[in-house]
């Protein structure tokens, strides 16, 4: 007994090819995925230390810390981690039409506690007033 042309199946040369391709793609999907919490990962740790880093400029601002010229490296906790930064303040004089008191620049840089402080995760300036 024969069966017509139109009830056969896929042939296995079809079902091969089939499979590579959607070898291919999944493959593509998984590499696209891991990129995209790679990346995620990345965006939340710069989030958080640039949070550090405006928490200390806060902490100048509002007389909690001391604003005197020189270099400190402060150790932060935010967000269960530790991190580190270098706060550089600097006697800064504004040009203006009116004479402005001298301000204290503060630039501060946080990168986490196992970091690399030469390429920190965030950067962030602020003035206070001596």
């Amino acid at each position: 007994m024969t069966t017509p042309a139109a009830a056969r199946g896929f042939t296995l040369l079809e079902v091969l090819i089939a499979l590579v391709v959607l070898g291919v793609a999944l493959g593509a999907l998984i590499k696209a995925g891991s990129e995209h919490a790679r990346n995620t990962a990345y965006l939340q740790e710069r989030t958080l230390a640039g949070w550090v880093a405006s928490n200390l400029i806060a902490d100048y601002e509002a007389g909690l810390r001391q604003v005197e010229p020189g270099t400190e490296r402060i150790r932060s906790h935010l967000a269960n981690r530790e991190w580190d930064a270098r706060v550089e303040i600097t006697d800064t004089v504004i040009d203006a039409p009116l004479p402005l008191p001298a301000v204290r620049r503060i630039e501060v840089r946080v990168w986490p506690l196992d970091g690399d402080p030469d390429h920190p995760l965030a950067q962030a300036v602020g003035y206070a007033l001596p």
